[in-house]
């Protein structure tokens, strides 16, 4: 499904994939979308979010990304869809903003120069508030789903360094039993295959008492 491949060929080299947990939260999700018909999308309508580690050695799938035609798609089926008259703009110290609030959902659509180089600014942040709202009305949005418009935002390279630093201090933080009970649970085998969300979660846990969920 979705292209899926044992390995990536990331500039002329074959790099092997290691699926995250949000990926395969994702693919579950859009799988059960696809084959229930509810919104009339497929799967040519998605494609997968990855992300290098800066060695070139790894390719990480971290989600989904959905297109723009495939929220229109959405929103055409929803009851309660994106409707303009619940839309205001305004520029806030240079960057264009779209806000939607219906009284139940508030999302933005928001460009600026750093993070948008088209040259229709305004048709930008529309479609990002516009498919932010499609995404969370459909309940896509908490499954690791991500709209087209936005990819290039957190179309991130994984930091050896940075995911090292933190794979270290859980290292020392947790003994080798409470290790190989988290290693265990994700299906993973060393502490730099998780993410950094997942590691911040766990190193805060250790540090603060803040509940982690475990998996």
């Amino acid at each position: 499904m979705f292209g899926e491949k044992a390995k990536e060929n990331i500039r002329g080299v074959e790099c092997p994939v290691w699926q995250t947990p949000k990926y395969e939260l994702s693919r579950q999700k859009a799988i059960e979308i696809i084959d229930s018909g509810k919104y009339d999308i497929a799967e040519g309508d998605f494609w997968i979010l990855m992300n290098s580690y800066a060695n070139g050695t790894k390719v990480a799938y971290t989600g989904l990304i959905l297109s723009h035609n495939g929220c229109l798609k959405i929103n055409d089926k929803l009851e309660d869809g994106f409707k303009a008259e619940h839309l205001t703009r305004e520029w806030l110290n240079g960057t264009l903003i779209y806000e939607y609030n219906d009284g139940v959902l508030y999302e933005v659509g928001e460009v600026n120069e750093k993070n948008c180089k088209n040259e229709y600014p305004y048709a930008m942040a529309f479609k990002r508030c516009f498919d932010r709202v499609v995404l969370k009305k459909s309940k896509l949005a908490f499954s690791g789903i991500y709209s087209e418009v936005e990819a290039d935002e957190f179309r991130e390279r994984i930091t050896d360094n940075g995911n090292e630093d933190k794979a270290k201090e859980f290292d020392r933080l947790y003994t080798d039993e409470e290790k190989q009970r988290i290693l265990n649970g994700f299906k993973i085998s060393s502490a730099l295959e998780m993410d950094t969300e997942q590691l911040d979660k766990y190193i805060n846990f250790k540090k603060y008492g803040n509940k982690v969920k475990q998996g």
